[in-house]
């Protein structure tokens, strides 16, 4: 009896513990990628922050050549 469906039986064992391995591999990628997104974000916007920062100070500072 095991011959007809221990095959079928097996591959599903396997399948479901690929799938396990997977999702608590996912559990502990997941978090970690969306705080170095988060990290990357606030890095990213401070250093916009700063050259618009630049960018109007230039455009406010006076011109060299006037008296």
């Amino acid at each position: 009896m095991w011959e007809y469906f221990g095959p079928d039986f097996a591959f599903d064992v396997v399948k479901g513990f690929v799938a396990g391995v997977a999702s608590m591999a996912f559990q502990v990628v997941a978090p970690r990628a969306f705080h170095a997104a988060k990290r990357f974000r606030e890095h990213w916007v401070a250093r916009k922050d700063a050259r618009q920062a630049a960018r109007q100070s230039r455009r406010n500072a006076p011109a060299n050549d006037e008296p």
